[in-house]
C-alpha cells in the first residue's frame, strides 16, 4: 500500500504486508470467500480508498463482499474502511437515457477530479429487486452478494479503483459483470471500463470491457467474465484510477424504462516487474582479409529480428562501428566486399560489443 496519498497513519498498513508475494493482486470479491491465499489479507479495516493508491510491488490485498464481511460498509456514501475503491452517483452525466457510458469520459465534479465527499453508496441492503434507489449500492446479504450499480434519471453510477502501478507492466484486470436484480425491469444495461493517469482529465475507454447488456428482464444470474489487460500506459505510473461505469438505461426499443441492478464481482489486478528499459549500446568490430589487414570502404549491414537493417562502411583500416543499438537482442551481421567473401554472424547484444571481427575465407574478383 503507498501511503503516500493517504491522511491517516500507515504503520497498521505496512504490518499487513508480506514480503514473499511476487504477483500482486488487488480483488473485490463479492462472492462467498473460497480458498483464499494464505497470503490474501482483509484491508477492511485501513483508511480511506480516495486517499491510497493500492502499491502493485506489494502483496496480495483482498475486499469481499459476502456473509462473512457483511457491515464492512458501515453506513451510506462511506467507503473508509475500503481501500483503494469508492463508488460515485454520476449526478447528471447524460441527458437522455439509453447512453453509451463509452462516450461519457468525464465526472460530475469540478475538473473532473474525484473528491473524498461526496462519494456514493448504500450499505447493507438485501434483495436487489426491492430496492430501487438508483447509484452504488452494497447487497451483503441475500442471494446475490455484490456491490451493485443503478442508474436511473440522475444517477450514472461508477466504481473507481485507485492504482500505483510504479515499476509494474502487464497490468491485468479480472472481474465480473452480473445481472443480479430479478425484477420485471427490462433495461438494455451496458457497462464500460475505463481508465486515466492522475486525478484529472478524461478518463479513456478500454473496448475489452465494454458489455453491451448484462441483464435480462425477470430474470437474475446472467454474469460476464473479463480478463482485460490495461493499456500499456498505465505501466511505471504511481496514480492509475480504473473506472467501471454504467448510465441510464432504456428499454430494446430505445424508449425509458426502470434500470436494472448490475452487480461488480471478483475485481482483481494483477502485474509483473517491469523489466528495465535496455540501454543503447555500441557494436563495432574489424574486418580483415586472410592475411589480417583491414579491408577498407567493406559495407557491414545489421539486420534486427523484425526485418530492420543499418548499413555503415569500414574506414581504411577496416574498423567499423554502429551507435545507439538497443541491449538485449539479437542481431544478424554481414559483410559486402567486392573482393572478399565473410561468413555472416549472429550475435546477442547485451553490452557495448566491440571485437565483433569478421576475417574473409575466400578471396574473389568480380570480372
Amino acid at each position: 500500500m503507498n501511503c503516500l496519498h493517504t491522511r491517516v497513519s500507515c504503520s497498521r498498513i505496512i504490518r499487513l504486508f508480506t514480503p514473499f508475494a511476487f504477483v500482486t493482486l488487488l480483488v473485490l470479491s463479492t462472492a462467498l470467500p473460497s480458498k483464499l491465499s494464505k497470503n490474501v489479507i482483509d484491508l477492511g479495516t485501513v483508511t480511506h480508498a480516495n486517499s491510497t493508491y493500492c502499491d502493485l510491488s506489494s502483496s496480495s490485498l483482498s475486499f469481499g463482499v459476502s456473509l462473512a464481511t457483511a457491515g464492512q460498509i458501515t453506513s451510506n456514501d462511506n467507503w473508509s474502511n475500503v481501500p483503494c475503491v469508492e463508488g460515485y452517483f454520476g449526478q447528471g452525466l447524460t441527458a437522455t437515457h439509453g447512453v453509451d457510458p463509452q462516450t461519457i469520459l468525464g465526472t460530475e465534479f469540478a475538473n473532473n477530479q474525484l473528491p473524498n465527499t461526496p462519494t456514493n453508496v448504500s450499505a447493507n441492503k438485501g434483495n436487489p429487486s426491492a430496492f430501487n434507489a438508483g447509484g452504488v449500492a452494497e447487497f451483503d446479504s441475500g442471494t446475490y452478494l455484490a456491490i451493485g450499480l443503478q442508474g436511473n434519471v440522475q444517477a450514472n453510477p461508477y466504481l473507481v479503483f485507485y492504482l500505483n502501478a510504479t515499476g509494474r507492466g502487464q497490468v491485468t484486470m479480472n472481474y465480473t459483470v452480473q445481472d443480479i436484480d430479478g425484477g420485471s425491469n427490462n433495461a438494455v444495461s451496458m457497462v464500460a471500463l475505463q481508465y486515466r493517469i492522475g486525478s484529472t482529465g478524461n478518463f479513456t475507454n478500454i473496448p475489452d470491457g465494454y458489455v453491451a447488456d448484462v441483464t435480462v428482464g425477470g430474470a437474475a444470474g446472467q454474469t460476464f467474465n473479463k480478463t482485460v489487460v490495461l493499456p500499456v500506459a498505465v505501466n511505471n505510473q504511481p496514480n492509475v484510477q480504473v473506472r467501471i461505469i454504467t448510465t441510464n438505461a432504456a428499454n430494446a426499443g430505445g424508449g425509458s424504462t426502470a434500470d436494472e441492478w448490475i452487480g461488480i464481482n471478483n475485481v482483481s489486478f494483477s502485474s509483473s516487474v517491469l523489466a528495465p528499459t535496455a540501454a543503447n549500446v555500441s557494436v563495432g568490430g574489424r574486418v580483415m582479409n586472410e592475411q589480417g589487414y583491414g579491408v577498407g570502404r567493406a559495407a557491414v549491414s545489421m539486420y534486427d529480428m523484425e526485418g530492420g537493417m543499418r548499413t555503415v562502411r569500414t574506414n581504411p583500416f577496416g574498423y567499423f562501428r554502429f551507435t545507439d543499438v538497443p541491449a538485449g537482442r539479437s542481431y544478424v551481421v554481414e559483410v559486402s566486399s567486392k573482393q572478399y567473401y565473410f561468413p555472416s554472424q549472429v550475435v546477442m547484444v547485451q553490452d557495448e560489443l566491440w571485437d565483433l571481427n569478421f576475417v574473409a575465407q575466400t578471396t574473389f574478383f568480380k570480372r
